[in-house]
């Protein structure tokens, strides 16, 4: 099971391998930081445009309603960002859940819930995600040539 989808100079892209939801990757440095000070100048200055192109290819891929950037460090100190994405179906289920939050959806919040509610071994989530990640390292790989 390969879930790279690919790496630049300074960083490596995963789709999430704990997580069933197609599309949600991982952009981690390649220097072991914990965090954003600690990178070298070059792998910051790298990092807006790669994060950009990350979310562009998620965009194009999964079509999602909105896509989530953060970075929190809570349960592994490394320095990393989840990119992901909400889709309709995943808004949908997420409001049944918290039908409170219907006229406002709190971005933290859903990931934190998807993250428990989607959490699977890493051979559930390869089987849900593979085609998801062959697409995602086709983009990537075309992206890189443009």
């Amino acid at each position: 099971m390969n879930f790279e989808i690919g790496r630049s100079e300074d960083f490596v892209v995963e789709h999430c391998y704990s997580c069933a939801v197609p599309g949600y990757l991982i952009v981690s440095p390649l220097a072991a930081v914990e965090s954003l000070n600690a990178l070298p100048r070059q792998s910051v200055e790298n990092l807006g445009p790669l994060l950009a192109n990350v979310t562009s290819l998620v965009k194009e891929t999964v079509n999602p309603l909105r896509i989530y950037c953060a970075q929190f460090g809570e349960e592994q100190s490394q320095l990393h960002f989840h990119i992901f994405p909400r889709g309709a179906a995943l808004t949908e289920e997420y409001l049944e859940a918290f039908p409170h939050h219907a006229s406002q959806i709190r971005g933290p919040i859903v990931l934190d819930w998807a993250r428990d509610r989607y959490r699977c071994t890493q051979e559930a989530v390869f089987e849900t995600v593979a085609g998801v990640i062959d697409e995602l390292r086709q983009s990537w790989a075309v992206q890189q040539v443009a």
